[in-house]
């Protein structure tokens, strides 16, 4: 039986059958290069899903506004001072807005708004804050969910377990995004950005009475120093002169997926955001239909 010589290769067919140290360096910068394009690729799609997110959930805030201003007369407020004593002074601005909206107040009740066993508290609310405590009410005796507001007109903030006879809540907030950032129990809602440290602003004009800066929160080392509510003029001018945008109903406004909100004031969409307020560029509000730029 003849043996077969062994099957040998010239130097040229080595070469076509295995990759070169050169060419494996070309594929590895090859693929690193797409690589380079793809991933911020898939980041820019995931943002604009986000902010689609956002958006969506903000117009989903406006829809339930108006159905508490289809039950009350009058969208939430943006700032009030509530008392559980009976009997206190109240504010004539809180007041004014309680006698709206709940016409038998009973002011001389005691009160255990949330629910801590005592009828001692004043709770001063504002923006983002008047956002949760409106649309989702009192919480229910356990603590943990906002469970609108009592169908008793000398009574809507008593606490229950449940039942029909209550009046909303008029959003379905996700509790797991709730925050209290200046420490004061009255929770703020956070936008559904993966690690977002702010919460929703919510700023009322009063049915066009005027937007009132006091309301805004100031807390610097946050990074949250709101000075003004948006107006429709060019942002490298100071003035905030011009006609605000939602005069006659309500701001909301998310800081974004940088968490950052800015100082607010003019705003022109054609018009690029001076220095010093470029982390306002990816605010989402409810007066347009993206970031603001």
């Amino acid at each position: 039986m003849k043996r077969r010589p062994p099957i040998t290769f010239s130097a040229s067919e080595y070469s076509r059958r295995a990759f070169t140290l050169i060419e494996l360096m070309i594929a590895i910068v090859i693929i690193l290069i797409l690589l380079g394009l793809l991933i911020p690729a898939i980041g820019a799609v995931r943002l604009r899903a986000q902010q689609s997110q956002v958006r969506t959930e903000i117009a989903n805030l406006e829809a339930a506004i108006t159905n508490f201003k289809t039950d009350f007369g009058i969208d939430p407020p943006s700032y009030i001072v509530l008392h559980e004593v009976g009997g206190a002074t109240w504010d004539p601005h809180s007041k004014a807005l309680i006698r709206k909206m709940w016409p038998q107040f009973n002011f001389s009740l005691d009160k255990d708004i949330n629910g801590d066993g005592d009828a001692s508290d004043v709770f001063t609310l504002n923006a983002g804050e008047c956002l949760v405590f409106f649309l989702g009410g009192v919480f229910e005796s356990t603590g943990k969910v906002p469970n609108g507001f009592s169908k008793n007109p000398a009574n809507p903030f008593a606490i229950a377990s449940g039942g029909t006879n209550r009046q909303g809540p008029y959003f379905d907030f996700d509790t797991s995004r709730f925050t209290d950032i200046d420490g004061d129990t009255a929770a703020e809602f956070k936008d559904a950005f993966p690690s977002q440290q702010l919460p929703y602003l919510y700023l009322s004009s009063y049915g066009g009475r005027g937007y009132r800066t006091s309301e805004l929160p100031s807390i610097p080392a946050l990074g949250l120093n709101v000075t003004n509510v948006y107006h429709q003029g060019n942002p490298s001018v100071a003035t905030t002169n011009e006609p605000p945008f939602k005069p006659k109903s309500f701001q909301i406004i998310s800081p974004g997926a940088d968490s950052q909100f800015g100082t607010g004031g003019n705003y022109d969409p054609a018009k690029n955001f001076p220095a010093g307020r470029t982390v306002e560029a990816d605010n989402i509000t409810n007066f347009t239909s993206g970031s603001l730029k």
